[in-house]
């Protein structure tokens, strides 16, 4: 039982070995599927949610709020796929989301650029110049969106625990090298491992559901705890109603077994800390 997280560069034959290992392992591949799970969760346009991921921060992000939202959406879905084990995450910053998982293999796949150039002109029928351009602006655009998010290189060999240079790979040279690390004790899940991931996952998800509801989208939260299904809402409200509906909307999320609603009510208009 485990969870691979990869960061593939493109032209590097990274989402084939992806594809390949969950062939082989009989495990789920998502990439895309991060993307849709996050939009028909929390009820968001699948291009925006993309090219928050994909691309570079933009202009539009100097509203905080919107930003946050995508960011708490993408890092809720990946957390819920994390939580069913079994699954090969690509993409979409999951690697370093889930560096709190110790049993989580986080994989860079690159290769030199020429080579990659040479990949994607043939696969997209590109010229060389045109190939160039977009493997170039497709790294610059994912470092700076990795970098803006958790402060973090992308291509910082540091941040992974395995990275393949697919130079002299194929695909299945690359599947059974990362089957073979898969194999090393840390990264078998235990009970308690998977009890934790799910409990991030709840955590992640109440979050998200509470940003996505218009009603509750601005009430101050602490951080949000949960331990074995038992989820502990802390902050502040302005008003009982939204208290109580902050405890309804926890209550729907997946993983979350009981709620204690510790959420004060700021007679005077005080609104307490900002969430996170």
């Amino acid at each position: 039982m485990s969870i691979v997280a990869m960061s593939p560069t493109l032209g590097s034959l990274g989402d084939a070995i992806g594809l390949e290992l969950a062939r082989a392992l009989s495990y789920e591949f998502a990439d895309q599927a991060i993307i849709v799970t996050a939009a028909e969760r929390f009820g968001e346009d699948v291009r925006k949610l993309e090219r928050f991921t994909d691309e570079k921060p933009g202009l539009w992000e100097r509203f905080r709020e919107t930003r946050e939202r995508y960011r708490t959406y993408v890092e809720a879905a990946i957390w819920e796929l994390a939580a069913r084990d079994h699954v090969i995450l690509s993409a979409r910053g999951a690697a370093f989301v889930l560096r709190p998982v110790r049993h989580a293999l986080r994989v860079w796949i690159t290769a030199p650029e020429p080579l990659r150039v040479s990949r994607v002109a043939s696969q997209q029928g590109l010229t060389p110049e045109a190939a160039t351009q977009l493997v170039r602006q497709n790294h610059r655009e994912r470092g700076a969106r990795v970098k803006s998010l958790y402060q973090t290189d992308w291509d910082d060999p540091l941040a992974y625990d395995l990275v393949l240079n697919t130079e002299g790979l194929t695909v299945a040279e690359g599947t059974r090298i990362i089957q073979q690390a898969l194999e090393g004790e840390r990264f078998r899940a235990t009970a308690d491992a998977l009890g934790a991931v799910r409990d991030l996952s709840a955590a992640a998800g109440v979050k998200a559901a509470l940003l996505a509801d218009p009603r509750t989208r601005h009430l101050w939260l602490s951080p949000i705890a949960c331990q074995n299904g038992r989820l502990v809402l802390g902050g502040v409200a302005d008003r009982e109603e939204v208290r109580r509906l902050a405890e309804a909307v926890a209550a729907k999320v997946p993983g979350v077994a009981a709620v204690v609603n510790e959420i004060a009510v700021a007679v005077d208009g005080t609104r307490g800390a900002k969430p996170r």
